[in-house]
């Protein structure tokens, strides 16, 4: 046990260290890795207009050399309006100041007086000498401070020329590289493909590609699809502030569409800007409530309808590891890497997805559930919360049959209740809440059920015929159902189970309680003369403990038809049927168990439930749904 302790405790400690070594690089190498990762991604974004020319017979460098121009001229006209427009709002901008502050002292002027007496009065009532302090004087020497001035040398030319055009030449280069690398990119990228398979995958090949086309189809399609719903978004937003009158009404439909690849936060840092221009230029409160109404709209029309229509099935990345995502690429990479957080989250979810070592990734960052539904369940159940339990019972069963979420869920969920108490992973009391709270959670749904039964009779009940005494003297009477439990009370959970699913017009079920002697159990099948039982068993033991109930019986009873259900067994059945003989039926599903009795209760149904279409018949066997 020690030596798994080292081993874990190695294993975390050697994860961390090249966790940390790996985020070191990512800082010391921004600027190599920034401009390939845009020019990724880009490539990834106009990979479709490629392939699509390429099918159209054109030629891959022609075709590259067309798409290249044709998507960064669009990026050049659009940064060149950005620019038009700033230009022509810049001038106007000390106007707009002095607006939005004669606007917001007018606001402000109410509590602004208001603060200032509450200041006041607290500064009497504090008698504070706020005139001795302010003519006090400093304490050591009457002396007056020398001044003194720093001179700095004057700026060389050199020095005036990199401050100037520095930044500018900077992004320019860089702008330049991630151009050449996107045609490159574009021009040989199967052949990179394959290179970069081979390089990874050694010995994996099959796990590589499929990472590789897994990452490919998410990201291209993720960014195409926003980049379209974003472009929607700048142009309405565009075409909505030119109708209220907003000034450059271009420059802050740019900035929304731009703003936007920032995710949650990056569509309303686009509204504050026209938002408070609005408020300056008019004076009333139309202008600002229209824009803010705008954004609004939008963005709920976007995130509601576009969004889903256009991707159809998400990234699977989770809205919380989207936001984390943004801060850890904002400090790491800057402003840049707001924009490239969502797409290298989802590459990184995808790596996680395929190779075993990083699982860690798709567990912190995806969206799918991390435990199965009897997992949860039983998890909620172990941590004392039987109303979260209850409430997935509800989700499932609106979405599933009564049977099949009782054989996929709670018998599962019970046979590890039972096998962990069993290997003393907790208490008896744990165990004792555990059992309650099924057996509450499954007495609910019996109780939900008759009430259902009982509306259902008083509404299907036929009027008074001279016919009805004969109908009811031809008609078979019910089929006589016991339940019983092998020997524990999670057997008699799971024959409630049972009992719930057979329960139908043309039989009579009942549970017998697992405090019952085998010898008690034996006279109840004698007094109420049983045409079938049915001996529930949940593991660990459960063929066992079926074993000895099914020799009582069968020797009081030798022509008694006889059902064992070893329920959420995963061995050959064959077997099992063999080990337990005395000529049982056995069955490891609640599903399986029913289909077994369906033609002895279809013999007593009423004549017209049998001359009812098979389909009807069917649906009236399988139980209740939720």
């Amino acid at each position: 046990m020690a030596r798994q302790d080292e081993i874990v405790k190695s294993t975390w400690i050697s994860t961390l260290a090249s966790t940390a070594v790996v985020i070191a690089a990512l800082y010391l190498a921004k600027s190599l890795l920034v401009p390939l990762t845009l020019a990724v991604l880009l490539s990834f974004l106009l990979m479709p207009v490629c392939s699509w020319l390429e099918r159209r017979r054109l030629g891959r460098v022609p075709a590259v050399l067309v798409t290249a121009l044709l998507g960064f001229t669009m990026l050049g006209m659009v940064s060149w309006i950005a620019v038009i427009q700033m230009s022509h709002l810049a001038p106007k901008l000390p106007e707009y100041q002095k607006n939005i502050q004669e606007k917001l002292g007018s606001v402000n002027e109410f509590a602004a007086t208001t603060l200032s007496k509450i200041t006041k009065q607290t500064l009497e009532v504090g008698q504070i000498p706020l005139q001795s302090e302010q003519t006090a004087e400093p304490l050591g020497t009457t002396e007056l401070p020398f001044s003194v001035r720093v001179l700095s040398s004057p700026m060389s030319p050199l020095q005036i020329f990199r401050g100037v055009f520095g930044t500018l030449l900077e992004a320019l280069g860089t702008i330049g590289i991630v151009i050449v690398l996107v045609v490159f990119f574009l021009i040989r990228r199967e052949d990179l493909r394959d290179r970069f398979i081979h390089l990874a995958g050694k010995g994996q090949v099959t796990v590589t590609t499929q990472m590789l086309e897994d990452a490919n189809t998410r990201v291209s399609r993720y960014l195409s699809m926003l980049f379209l719903v974003n472009v929607t978004f700048g142009i309405s937003v565009a075409v909505g502030l030119y109708l209220i009158g907003v000034p450059s009404a271009p420059l802050w439909g740019i900035l929304a569409a731009v703003l936007r690849f920032i995710p949650y936060i990056g569509p309303w840092i686009a509204a504050a800007m026209p938002i408070g221009l609005s408020m300056t230029i008019s004076t009333g409160w139309a202008a600002p409530l229209l824009t803010a109404g705008l954004f609004v709209v939008l963005e709920l029309f976007s995130n509601n309808f576009l969004e889903p229509w256009l991707y159809g099935k998400n990234t699977g990345v989770s809205a919380v590891a989207v936001l984390m995502a943004a801060v850890f690429w904002l400090w790491l990479w800057g402003p840049v890497g707001l924009l490239l957080a969502t797409p290298l989250t989802v590459c990184l979810l995808v790596v996680g997805k395929h190779v075993p070592q990083l699982s860690f990734l798709d567990v912190l960052l995806g969206n799918e559930p991390v435990f199965a539904p009897e997992k949860r369940i039983y998890q909620r159940l172990v941590a004392g919360d039987q109303e979260e339990a209850a409430e997935l019972l509800e989700e499932l069963l609106l979405k599933q049959p009564l049977v099949e979420v009782y054989d996929t869920v709670l018998i599962p969920a019970l046979a590890m209740a039972e096998t962990h108490w069993h290997r003393g992973e907790y208490n008896d009391g744990k165990h004792k809440f555990i059992l309650e709270s099924l057996k509450e959670m499954i007495q609910e749904r019996i109780e939900r059920q008759q009430e259902m039964q009982e509306q259902a009779e008083i509404g299907d009940k036929p009027e008074s015929h001279e016919d009805t005494g004969l109908v009811n003297l031809i008609d078979s009477p019910k089929l006589c159902i016991l339940s019983l439990p092998a020997r524990s009370e999670a057997d008699e959970i799971a024959a409630m189970m049972l009992a719930q699913v057979l329960e139908t017009k043309g039989c009579a079920v009942q549970t017998v309680s697992v405090t019952s002697l085998a010898s008690e159990m034996v006279e109840l099948v004698e007094q109420r003369k049983a045409d079938v039982i049915c001996v529930s068993a949940t593991p660990p033991g459960a063929m066992m403990h079926a074993r000895y109930l099914c020799k009582r019986l069968r020797r009081q009873f030798p022509a008694l038809k006889l059902v064992v259900g070893l329920w959420n067994t995963q061995g050959d059945l064959d077997k099992s049927r063999e080990h337990i003989g005395c000529g049982a039926t056995v069955v490891a599903t609640l599903a399986d168990a029913q289909q077994q009795l369906r033609p002895l209760i279809q013999q007593r149904l009423p004549r017209t439930e049998q001359q009812a279409s098979p389909e009807a018949s069917q649906l009236v066997l399988e139980g209740a749904h939720s």
